[in-house]
């Protein structure tokens, strides 16, 4: 029999069938992109076939960076959704199933000349008696608006009873600020309400925040009360009973309490969720997560320990060891400045926001910029300090008498004292030469730390950066929060405190002081 008998010997529906079973196990194969261009965080739709039936079924490459599973929808068998990840550059596509591994025949070309400079976020906490002020902020910001390769991104939560103003909802939502816009506008997301002081929340917004608006560098600005190196509820219960109410009347700020859950966020807890949000990023290969400029908006934040909590999670920070007033941050000012010139690099917006802040205020105020990565060099050198001042307790007395201090009359805690004031009163009167050069090293090394520093004429002695230090015994004990700052502490541990020594020096200082 001749091949083409046997051939025409079978029927065409057995070798139709065949084929299809042939085909249900081929791999995937990749026709078009749409669009063929785009920046890191747009969309493209990936036509083709043989594609896994869930996102978790497709492995989706830009190149050799992978679509995070989170990013990638299913939208046919034939067609899928992905988000351009971050650190994609022009080259194939690639779609890897169970059955093998589908590649673009055409290069997606990355559009990085579009890609933002700067995303600057706000955690704007206005679930309390500062939901005007955090109002007059979002409208500052909205004078100046997203442009020039800035992005400017803002979770806001408000709250019953202060302002009615812009729609007088109660909820919290998240903005892409735009020049003009305001609080009864549109959007970007309606969250329900949700509580500030709730870590998880901080998290989460800053994972949204660094995903959707990708950036060269990112600045997180943390807005609300604040009181240094603890924050509690018990301190706030005391700081917002001795604050008017009324949205007219001035109100400081004393980070982040919510009143309607009744929740504060503990500096641990914000340390934590910095850290959780950049894991969770790097994971999706999201490399450049780490905040470049925290701020924090908020009371009595310039001290060493705070700084010290974020040596792994930004690179530079900004406080105020002071009070700050209700209005805080002026908000239009620095971002004029971000966005004439976004390609700044961060310490200079650190160094930009002091300037900003000190050309606002005249009087009560200060306000510094710091390089976190020499703080535990700073660190280091008051364990130094503490180790050879042993001696001549009766000058260390006089020194942290006479130093500046930042303690609201109304608290019992928030017991900040100027470092480099301090150890400059030790340097200039202590007899020991080993104490005098410790001091003196101590001094250069906040000098390092502090990038720019400023204070009002009614602040000497400030020089930007603080340190938790009673006066005395008696006041160490009043301060209800003072068994957080001691290394047996196990709740909401404060590294600083942890791994350094001056917790051990401050109970010799008060056995030894009259």
């Amino acid at each position: 029999m001749s091949i083409m008998k046997k051939l025409s010997a079978f029927s065409p529906v057995p070798i139709l069938a065949g084929c299809l079973l042939f085909l249900t196990g081929c791999a995937p194969y990749i026709s078009s992109l749409d669009p063929e261009k785009g920046t890191v965080g747009s969309y493209v739709v990936i036509e083709g076939g043989n594609f896994g039936a869930s996102p978790a079924e497709n492995t989706v490459k830009f190149g050799d960076i992978s679509v995070p599973v989170g990013d990638i929808s299913v939208l046919s068998e034939k067609k899928l959704k992905v988000r351009v990840p971050s650190g994609a550059h022009t080259g194939k596509v690639s779609v890897i199933t169970s059955k093998g591994t589908g590649i673009s025949s055409s290069n997606f070309i990355a559009d990085t000349a579009n890609e933002a400079k700067w995303t600057f976020m706000v955690y704007l906490d206005a679930d309390n008696n500062l939901e005007g002020a955090g109002i007059d902020d979002f409208l500052e910001m909205a004078e100046v608006g997203s442009r020039n390769g800035v992005n400017i991104v803002v979770q806001i939560d408000r709250r019953a009873g202060y302002s009615t103003a812009y729609g007088d909802w109660k909820d919290t939502r998240r903005f892409l600020i735009n020049n003009g816009s305001n609080p009864s506008g549109e959007p970007i997301q309606n969250m329900g309400e949700l509580n500030m002081g709730d870590p998880a929340t901080l998290s989460d917004f800053v994972e949204w925040a660094v995903t959707n608006y990708p950036a060269e560098h990112y600045a997180l600005s943390v807005w609300n009360h604040g009181d240094g190196w603890r924050m509690s509820r018990m301190k706030m219960d005391t700081i917002m009973s001795a604050m008017p109410r009324g949205e007219q009347e001035p109100i400081l700020k004393a980070v982040a309490s919510d009143d309607t859950d009744n929740d504060i966020l503990f500096m641990r807890e914000v340390q934590d969720a910095l850290s959780a949000a950049r894991e969770r990023l790097e994971a999706r290969n999201i490399t450049n997560a780490k905040i470049d400029v925290l701020g924090f908006d908020a009371c009595l934040m310039g001290m060493v320990e705070v700084a010290y909590a974020f040596r792994n999670e930004a690179d530079f920070m900004t406080g105020s060891e002071e009070l700050e007033p209700g209005e805080g941050w002026p908000y239009n000012i620095i971002l004029e400045g971000l966005t004439d010139n976004p390609g700044m690099a961060p310490a200079d917006l650190a160094k930009l926001i002091v300037t900003c802040y000190g050309n606002t205020y005249t009087n009560e105020v200060t306000q510094a910029a710091y390089d976190i990565g020499r703080v535990t060099d700073l660190a280091i050198k008051i364990d130094e300090f503490t180790g050879q001042a042993i001696n001549g307790w009766d000058v260390i007395k006089s020194a942290r008498i006479n130093s500046r201090q930042y303690h609201p009359a109304w608290d019992q805690g928030c017991w900040g004292t100027d470092i480099w004031d301090f150890a400059d009163r030790v340097y200039r009167n202590s007899s020991y030469p080993t104490i005098k050069n410790a001091a003196a090293e101590l001094k250069s090394a906040v000098e390092s730390f502090v990038i720019q520093e400023f204070h009002s004429s009614d602040m000497s002695g400030s020089h930007g950066v603080a340190i938790y230090f009673p006066p005395d015994l008696n006041s160490f004990n009043n301060d209800p929060q003072h068994a957080g700052y001691e290394q047996t502490n196990t709740f909401m541990k404060v590294d600083f405190v942890s791994n350094h020594q001056f917790d051990e020096w401050l109970k010799k200082y008060y056995s030894k002081i009259p």
